[in-house]
């Protein structure tokens, strides 16, 4: 167990490194008896003269030189930790760890994070996950710093949660079903056209399940897939109408390839939520990402 000042060893260490007392006070900022006096402590400690004066200042002994090895070693281990301690404090390295699902990604985080990348280019970015659940396992698990996911969402002990853009689900079409356009449709017409959806499992699932349930249909869809851009490349080959979010449907509808299958009652938005450690927790990197959500949103 060390029982001497570390201090001491900074005096040593200056000493042996510059050849003099004098030198060594100048670069510590100490006065030149301070650091004489945390040699000589070191020496009676040790009961070991660690220097020999010289005409042109101090010389290491024979034992001094092996202890100065030591003590080199390990404020060169010093001063990496440190420069490191700042590169991460100025954002100059770092890892940040994002689960994210499809829907998150796609309509909110990829423009953040292109922006976030232009302000801190040497940051690296990690994203994973699939559906809400994976998402929200990865950060229980500490594989990610912040989840990103659509509601609806349970309560999470111990997590922040915020919603971030609220979306609709809409029904869009192809053109082997030109018959619906124009037209405003039931439930249960819809319920009753080959569908495709996402599959069960899925938040966006249980809440499209719900929404049927509502007028008393058990939503049985012809497809089931695992992500919506799944969903949008079976509507766009006639297979089945679709249920997808609007951000996804919103290019392919204007280019023609798909049309907006009208409904007599809305399909109640959904939220993208941003979950997150308690601020103690948090890294520094993901304190300054969650700064700069706040200061996009407020733009």
């Amino acid at each position: 167990m060390l029982d001497y000042n570390l201090e001491y060893i900074r005096a040593f260490y200056f000493t042996a490194q510059l050849g003099s007392v004098t030198k060594a006070a100048s670069a510590l900022y100490l006065t030149q008896p301070a650091v004489s006096h945390s040699i000589q402590m070191l020496e009676k400690q040790f009961q070991i003269k660690l220097f020999i004066r010289t005409p042109k200042g101090v010389r290491l002994t024979k034992e001094g030189e092996v202890f100065y090895q030591y003590v080199s070693s390990a404020f060169s281990s010093l001063m990496t930790g440190e420069k490191t301690l700042r590169r991460l404090a100025d954002f100059e390295i770092g890892t940040l760890n994002i689960a994210a699902t499809e829907t998150a990604i796609y309509n909110y985080l990829l423009p953040k994070i292109e922006h976030f990348k232009e302000l801190y280019p040497q940051v690296r970015i990690n994203i994973a996950g699939s559906s809400t659940d994976e998402t929200l396992r990865m950060l229980r698990a500490g594989d990610a710093d912040i989840a990103f996911a659509v509601s609806p969402v349970p309560e999470q002990e111990n997590f922040k949660m915020k919603p971030l853009q609220a979306f609709h689900d809409i029904f869009i079409a192809g053109s082997k079903f030109s018959y619906l356009e124009g037209r405003v449709l039931t439930l249960e017409e819809l319920s009753s056209l080959p569908l495709v959806t996402v599959e069960k499992g899925t938040s966006a699932r249980g809440h499209i399940d719900r929404w049927f349930e509502e007028d008393g249909i058990l939503l049985d869809p012809d497809y089931s897939v695992r992500t919506s851009s799944t969903v949008l490349y079976f509507v766009e080959q006639n297979l089945a109408v679709g249920i997808i979010p609007t951000m996804f449907a919103q290019e392919p509808i204007e280019k023609g390839t798909v049309f907006e299958v009208k409904t007599e009652r809305q399909i109640p938005e959904r939220k993208i939520m941003i979950i997150y450690h308690k601020e103690d927790q948090l890294t520094l990197l993901c304190r300054r990402f969650l700064e700069f959500l706040t200061d996009e949103t407020n733009e």
